[in-house]
C-alpha cells in the first residue's frame, strides 16, 4: 500500500477515533501516569523555598494517605457519576432527534476532555499513594504533595460543575441542530474544493473523457458497506501505457453489497481484475457513514431531526421550521460554491477520470424533499418552507431557480389537496408569489 492510500486509510481511521470515548480519555491517562512519575522522582527531592512555606503548610505522612485515598474514591465515584450523565444523555438524544445523531455527542471534545480530566486525577492519587512511602523522609516533598493534590482536586470540583452545565445544554434542540451546522460549515473547505486540489488534474468536458481503452475490466466490492472515502489521486495516478481512464460508478455515502461494481477500468491491454487489488483499496468501505467527503452527511443529520419533530409521537413544528432555517443557509452557502468535477484529467499522463459528484440539485432534495412529504398536514411549516425556497431562490442563480421552483410548486400542489381556511390560503398565495 503508498503512501496515498495509507493516508486515506489514517484519514478513515481519525475519523473513527474522534467520535469515541475512549481515545481521547486513555490519551490524558497517559499523560496523567507519566507526569505522575515525573513530579514523585522531583518532589521527592525538592524542597520548599521559604517564600512558599506560608503557604504550604508541613503535613504529615498519615495526613497525605488519608487525603489521597479520600480524593481518589471521590474521583472514581464523580467519574461514574459523569458516565452515567453521558449515557442519559445519548439516550435522550436518540430518542428525541434519532439515532444517527449519536456521532456528534461522541465527538464532542468537551465531553472527552472532562472524562479525561476525572480519570486521570484518579490515576494520579493511586500512583501517589502507592509511592508515598519513598518520601516519607521528605517533609517539604510531602506537602508539596498535598497541595498538588488539593490543586487537582479544586480544578476537578470546577470541570464537573461545567460538565453539568454543558450537557444540559447540548441536549437542547436549538444547540443539536448549531452543531450540525457548525460541523458542515467547519468541513466545507474540504467537501467542496474549488477548485481541485491538486494542481497536475484538470476538469474536463464529458466528451473528451470518452473511454479509449479496448479492454474493460470490472472491479468489484469484496465486502458489504457505506463508501466512506474515496481516493480520486489513486485513478489518475495509473500508468498511461497500461490505463487509458477510470470511470467510478460510486461516491461517499453510497450503500454497497458484496459483488457489486466499484469502477471500471479502460486498459490498453489485456488485463484481470486481480491487477487492481491495490486500486480498489482507493475506495475505503465501512459500516457507517461518514462525513469526511459527504456534504450531504450533516443535511441528513438536520433532516432526521426535523423528521422526528414532525412525528405523531413528538409533535414539535418549531423544532422543523428552526431545520428549516438551518437546512436554508447551508443550501445558500452551497450555491456559492463550485461543486467538483465530473470529469478529470491528468494534465502529463492524460489519464481521465469519471465519477460520480455531488450537485447543487441533490443538495436540495436532501435538504427539502423528506421534510415536504412529512409535513403534508402542518401548514405553518409548508407555508415556512415556501419563505424559505423564496430566500434561497434569491441567492441562487437562473439555472438552480428551476429546482427551486420545482419544489415550491410540489408545495402548492400538496396543499391543494388539504382543506383549509380561507386565511390560510391568502398566506399560501403570498408565498408562492415569488415563484410565479
Amino acid at each position: 500500500m503508498n503512501l496515498r492510500l495509507l493516508a486515506t486509510r489514517v484519514r478513515v481511521l481519525w475519523e473513527s477515533l474522534s467520535t469515541s470515548y475512549w481515545f481521547i480519555p486513555l490519551l490524558m491517562m497517559s499523560i496523567s501516569v507519566a507526569l505522575c512519575y515525573a513530579c514523585l522522582s522531583v518532589i521527592e527531592r525538592a524542597f520548599l523555598p521559604d517564600v512558599l512555606r506560608p503557604l504550604i503548610p508541613l503535613v504529615t505522612q498519615e495526613s497525605v494517605q488519608q487525603l489521597l485515598s479520600t480524593v481518589a474514591g471521590a474521583m472514581i465515584t464523580v467519574t461514574s457519576i459523569a458516565f452515567s450523565m453521558t449515557l442519559v444523555s445519548l439516550t435522550l438524544a436518540s430518542n428525541q432527534f434519532g439515532p444517527r445523531l449519536i456521532r456528534n455527542f461522541m465527538q464532542d471534545r468537551k465531553t472527552q476532555t472532562v472524562l479525561g480530566i476525572l480519570v486521570s486525577t484518579f490515576l494520579f492519587c493511586l500512583i501517589s499513594l502507592h509511592h508515598l512511602s519513598s518520601i516519607n523522609s521528605n517533609q517539604d516533598a510531602i506537602s508539596m504533595l498535598a497541595g498538588a493534590t488539593v490543586f487537582l482536586a479544586l480544578i476537578d470540583c470546577v470541570t464537573i460543575i461545567y460538565f453539568i452545565h454543558h450537557v444540559s445544554r447540548s441536549i437542547q434542540a436549538d444547540q443539536v441542530i448549531a452543531n450540525c451546522v457548525l460541523h458542515f460549515e467547519s468541513n466545507i473547505n474540504s467537501l467542496l474544493p474549488v477548485p481541485e486540489s491538486n494542481t497536475s488534474f484538470r476538469a474536463i468536458a464529458e466528451q473528451w473523457a470518452a473511454p479509449k481503452g479496448d479492454f474493460l475490466v470490472s472491479v468489484k466490492a469484496v465486502q458489504n458497506g457505506y463508501v466512506q472515502t474515496i481516493n480520486y489521486a489513486s485513478f489518475l495516478n495509473q500508468n498511461a501505457t497500461e490505463v487509458a481512464g477510470c470511470e467510478l460508478h460510486v461516491r461517499s455515502g453510497d450503500h454497497v453489497l458484496c459483488g457489486e461494481a466499484l469502477f471500471t477500468v479502460h486498459c490498453r491491454q489485456p488485463t484481470s481484475e486481480a491487477d487492481f487489488t491495490t486500486l480498489r483499496q482507493a475506495v475505503v468501505l465501512g459500516a457507517n457513514r461518514t462525513p469526511i467527503q459527504d456534504p450531504e452527511f450533516a443535511i441528513s443529520q438536520l433532516v432526521e431531526i426535523a423528521l422526528r419533530a414532525l412525528s405523531p409521537g413528538i409533535n414539535d413544528p418549531h423544532t422543523a421550521i428552526t431545520c428549516l432555517d438551518k437546512l436554508t443557509a447551508i443550501c445558500v452557502q452551497v450555491a456559492s460554491r463550485e461543486f467538483p468535477a465530473e470529469n478529470l484529467i491528468h494534465t502529463s499522463s492524460e489519464v481521465w477520470l469519471k465519477r460520480r459528484t455531488f450537485t447543487f440539485v441533490g443538495v436540495v432534495d436532501k435538504a427539502y424533499s423528506q421534510v415536504r412529504q412529512s409535513a403534508n398536514d402542518q401548514i405553518a411549516v409548508l407555508i415556512h418552507l415556501l419563505k424559505s425556497l423564496a430566500k434561497l431562490k434569491q441567492c441562487c442563480i437562473a439555472t438552480e431557480q428551476k429546482t427551486i421552483s420545482t419544489h415550491a410548486r410540489s408545495i402548492e400542489e400538496q396543499m391543494a389537496t388539504l382543506t383549509i381556511s380561507a386565511s390560510d390560503k391568502k398566506s399560501i398565495e403570498e408565498a408562492m408569489l415569488p415563484f410565479e
